[in-house]
């Protein structure tokens, strides 16, 4: 079954999860929620051409580091870039927990020899947010949010596959801070919608 969420119920959608989480964290005599265990598959975010080519304009080239991998598709005027899903708690139909992905970027400014390599990357459904951890940084920070339409589908199987996506992820205020000290640039900016994220995973239920 397929849901999806326009981009005025953003907002309540994925606090649903955190509503959850907090609900049962009060109430000891509630039901407990189900283990929800991710176990593998892959997760995408398509990059428009317009922001390749800016960054590009920039003298900003980004890549993928092992295991993850980007493809471009003129057709759509995409560079998409896929990473494998290492594991977390996500579960789609509540929109809960955080789902753990694999790999890395590397952004590398070739006009002042300036790079930063993101790590650590998840999408936590809790804040709604692109999460990573830039080379030096002793946390992750959000790299983007999810802004646009969403939708999620989940197939029993076996195995059990979960389904996200959504047409909008917009960099964050401190992503665009944080990339523009580290590559030495102002190409960066609040609010520039990045691409569009996609995930299918399996997961087991305990």
């Amino acid at each position: 079954m397929r849901i999806t969420f326009g981009r005025k119920s953003r907002i309540a959608t994925l606090g649903a999860g955190l509503l959850i989480a907090a609900v049962v964290a009060v109430s000891g005599s509630g039901p407990a929620l189900a283990d929800t265990t991710d176990t593998g598959g892959t997760a995408s975010l398509s990059v428009p051409v317009a922001v390749v080519a800016g960054l590009a304009h920039a003298k900003i080239v980004m890549l993928p580091a092992t295991p993850a991998s980007s493809s471009f598709d003129p057709t759509s005027g995409t560079n998409t870039v896929t990473q494998p899903v290492t594991g977390g708690n996500a579960e789609v139909t509540n929109l809960y927990g955080i789902l753990q992905l694999g790999g890395s970027l590397v952004l590398i400014n070739a006009g002042n020899g300036k790079s930063v390599t993101v790590t650590d990357m998840r999408l936590n459904f809790f804040t709604a947010a692109l999460q990573g951890k830039l080379s030096g940084g002793t946390s992750r920070i959000a790299l983007g949010y999810v802004r646009g339409i969403m939708s999620t589908s989940t197939n029993s199987g076996p195995p059990l596959t979960e389904t996200f996506t959504t047409d909008e992820i917009d960099l964050s205020g401190k992503a665009a801070t944080a990339l523009n000290t580290a590559l030495g640039t102002k190409v960066f900016i609040r609010g520039t919608d990045i691409g569009a994220f996609t995930t299918t995973f399996e997961a087991t239920i305990s």
